[in-house]
């Protein structure tokens, strides 16, 4: 850890320098009357809430709520214009939108400055200190995936901070360094999950959040190794240690478990007490606080699974589809679900599914999917998962109370198995106690070690891996799917050659795959007959020496020269 502080230049913000000193720090709150009892703490932390969970859901409103994941090879949204990994691949780097965070990191700064004042109850003080070091980590992990190299800043600076306002961006690892302290000081500050609610953080929240930080810096480094990416001489395995030896934290601490149906976990109203669960948002249309979590409940909803996804569920007897003889093809929705792993069924839609119950009892049922047009599912996969089907007399045809899942167990599972089959470290008893039990939850028969059946359609990263790295990530990316954390998966694993130079495709055509508000006019399908809805568009065109982090504002550069743009920007 650096000894010296390094401060964010203000030049950085969305804002010019002039403009952002003139703003007032905390608007509408007298300083000198505030931050005096543990309620002023939770108050002012309280504003961070809102921004849980970043990026993960995009594009509410009217109705309509496209999935997580939109845009990535698992999820595609409606619109050829939000093509996968788009944001990657913007020709300008002069959108300060992506900036926007240090201004939380600015008021995350002030507000610890300020919480040694409060008085009062001292395991309550504490805690909401603890907050504020985890919004700062938190707001930190989303910068440093988009622009690897940031300043290190950790104190409130003024205009007179010209030392700090003009320096050079750290190092990733000094940067991860420092969300790692931050997350550890919460650690030693912050309450149990037995003592603070499902929608407020907990010192194991923090613990699966480190899991998950140093997770992606562990792969990122072992994985963009020699690289322009990469961080010289680290091949990731101390920040691999650090996330498996969090996850464990997470486990060890018999505070979790798995709930019994996987698919009834997406869709509920009001998830307190659900055993799986360690952080979510709840709302209540009635209360007024339902604003922007408007699901839409007669579907489409602007996003459709690929085929590729689809393709990773494995068949019932553990074997993938390339070489299981249960596999009965997937040229009909009707029979795609058949002899497949049960998370598959509760991931899409097909005829027959329930689509909705009117408050009188009415039951309409799923007919086929909307592949053109407004709203359409343009690969022909509806999404199952999120939907709750029974339509709400005070909210209309839309499920605008259900929950969000912000952490769950099941990732902390899956990260404890990654990091420790990365490590080499990977024991049967590992698996057992990880990712088995998350096969075990859906009947699904759970992985031997030196047992694992070779699939010769295994997904190309660019380059090999372990047998069990390989089920790994299939599992991970089947129970975490359209969770909104697949585009971190494919920049930390540096997975370009899955996607690049490809158009993704969809369900097989044949007749009665659209409905009478489809035009067959735009429909495109490959030589195979199977949707290809971005035919027209060419191939993706990812540039793996550029497009893993985006570009630093121009403007920004201009005003600070000392900054380093990142690299073929």
């Amino acid at each position: 850890m650096r000894t010296s502080i390094k401060i964010l230049c203000f030049a950085f913000l969305i804002v010019s320098c002039e403009d952002f000193l003139e703003r007032p720090p905390i608007e509408l709150i007298d300083e000198a009357e505030f931050f005096q009892t543990p309620a002023d703490l939770q108050t002012a932390v309280n504003k961070f809430y809102n921004d849980l969970p970043l990026r993960r859901w995009a594009g509410v409103g009217n109705g309509f709520s496209g999935l997580p994941d939109n845009n990535s090879d698992m999820v595609l949204g409606e619109s050829v214009s939000n093509r996968l990994l788009g944001v990657y691949e913007t020709p300008t780097a002069a959108n300060d939108q992506e900036w926007a965070r240090w201004d939380e990191i600015r008021e995350v700064n002030y507000y610890l400055e300020r919480v040694g004042r409060a008085e009062g109850n001292e395991a309550d003080i504490n805690h909401f200190i603890g907050e504020g070091y985890f919004f700062r980590a938190y707001y930190y992990f989303d910068l440093l995936k988009r622009y690897g190299d940031l300043p290190i800043i950790d104190q409130e600076i003024s205009n007179l901070d010209e030392d700090f306002l003009f320096a050079p961006r750290d190092p990733r690892n000094e940067v991860v360094d420092f969300m790692l302290s931050d997350l550890d000081t919460a650690i030693g500050l912050m309450k149990s999950f037995t003592e603070a609610p499902i929608s407020r953080l907990s010192v194991e929240a923090v613990q699966f959040f480190k899991a998950r930080v140093a997770l992606y810096e562990g792969t990122w480094e072992r994985y963009h190794n020699g690289t322009v990416f990469g961080v010289e001489g680290s091949d990731g395995s101390t920040y691999l240690q650090i996330a498996a030896d969090a996850a464990r934290a997470v486990m060890d601490s018999d505070l979790f478990s798995l709930h019994g149906d996987y698919g009834s976990l997406f869709n509920q109203s009001g998830i307190t007490g659900n055993s799986e669960i360690l952080l979510a948002r709840e709302y209540d249309f009635n209360l007024g606080n339902s604003t922007g979590n408007d699901l839409q409940i007669g579907w489409p909803n602007r996003s459709g699974y690929t085929r590729f996804a689809i393709r990773s569920y494995l068949c019932t007897d553990g074997d993938p589809i390339s070489v299981s003889p249960l596999y009965v093809g997937d040229q009909d929705l009707a029979t795609i679900e058949s002899n497949r792993d049960p998370r598959l069924a509760a991931t899409i839609m097909v005829p027959g599914d329930i689509q909705r119950v009117d408050p009188d009892g009415t039951t309409t049922a799923y007919e086929a999917p909307i592949i053109t047009g407004n709203n359409a599912a343009i690969t022909g996969y509806e999404s199952q998962k999120y939907r709750d089907v029974n339509i709400d007399g005070d909210t209309g045809l839309f499920t605008r109370n259900t929950s969000r899942i912000i952490m769950r167990y099941a990732e902390a599972l899956l990260i404890y198995a990654e990091a420790k089959a990365e490590l080499g470290t990977l024991s049967q008893a590992d698996l057992d106690i990880s990712v088995n039990l998350l096969r075990s939850r859906v009947g699904m028969p759970g992985i031997t070690l030196g047992a694992i059946t070779v699939d010769p359609d295994w997904p190309n990263y660019g380059y090999t891996l372990s047998d069990i790295l390989y089920e790994i990530r299939r599992e991970r990316s089947v129970e975490l799917m359209a969770e909104g954390l697949r585009l971190d998966d494919l920049m930390r694993w540096r997975a370009h050659e899955l996607f690049n130079g490809r158009t993704p495709k969809g369900a097989f055509y044949f007749d009665g795959i659209v409905d009478s508000t489809s035009e067959l006019s735009e429909v495109f399908l490959d030589a195979d007959d199977y949707l290809d809805p971005f035919q027209n568009d060419g191939p993706y065109n990812f540039d793996p020496d550029r497009a893993y982090l985006i570009g630093i504002p121009i403007n920004e550069i201009d005003l600070n020269p000392n900054l380093e743009q990142n690299p073929g920007w």
